[in-house]
């Protein structure tokens, strides 16, 4: 535990010397019906549900680098991504932090806080200046009771995840480390893509190290295979970002 809390001392560390003593600010101005109505949570509902909840959630802008939540946190609160990227990191039994999930703008997080009052066991940071909401669980679980479609938006988000895992667990049974990493950017193409001629572009920021955590295999040989999959065409890295050939998307189901 002491590797990670070393980590997330320098994360309120970087916070406060880019930004003062305030690691974030509230954003009541912005247009908070027009966020949710595009998040995932409130797909498909209608626009007075949406308008009769919005007093339950709290707009907060985050800087780059900043610290969501840690492990151990007891605080019961749920978050919904509206614009910037989230990474979540998890310790391992040998002391190493290691990225978990990288999410991006729609996504929810947090969630486990609605089931039950244990601690936290992840950390959840900024990887750039990020908007999200804020609801405390007890209010976000009463706004599912009442709202059946909301409750299967929830419902929906978290069964992707499940499959997103059991994905990722059968590409480290069976796959090769190059079969990995064009997995891991399809899913995340169809979780986070932008339409592009040439298949789908992941505007997640992800470094070698992330992307080796994410599909159980090291840095150096990320970037090897990653170097290899460019050349031979299965991905496409121009400007910091990648690109998903159409080829490539439909090999994942």
């Amino acid at each position: 535990m002491a590797t990670l809390n070393a980590l997330v001392a320098v994360y309120r560390e970087l916070g406060r010397r880019m930004n003062g003593p305030a690691e974030r600010r509230d954003c009541s101005m912005e247009n908070k019906v027009w966020y949710l109505r595009a998040n995932r949570l409130f797909a498909h509902a209608t626009e007075a549900s949406v308008e009769d909840c919005q007093h339950l959630f709290r707009m907060t802008l985050y800087p780059k680098r900043a610290l969501v939540f840690e492990p151990d946190d007891r605080s019961r609160t749920v978050y919904l991504v509206k614009r910037g990227q989230i990474r979540i990191g998890r310790l391992t039994p040998d002391g190493k932090e290691v990225t978990v999930a990288m999410l991006g703008a729609g996504d929810l997080f947090g969630e486990e806080t609605l089931f039950g009052e244990t601690p936290r066991t992840t950390v959840a940071v900024c990887m750039e200046e990020t908007l999200l909401c804020a609801a405390r669980a007890e209010d976000m679980f009463g706004l599912l009771s009442r709202d059946p479609q909301l409750a299967l938006n929830v419902a929906q988000i978290l069964s992707e995840r499940l499959g997103d895992a059991s994905a990722a667990m059968e590409d480290l049974a069976y796959a090769r480390v190059p079969d990995r990493i064009v997995n891991l950017f399809a899913r995340l193409a169809d979780e986070h893509g932008v339409p592009d001629p040439r298949g789908a572009r992941v505007e997640l920021r992800l470094t070698h190290a992330d992307i080796a955590s994410l599909i159980g295999s090291t840095r150096e040989t990320v970037s090897l295979e990653i170097a290899a999959l460019v050349r031979a065409g299965r991905l496409i890295h121009e400007d910091r970002v990648f690109v998903v050939p159409s080829s490539e998307l439909r090999t994942v189901g």
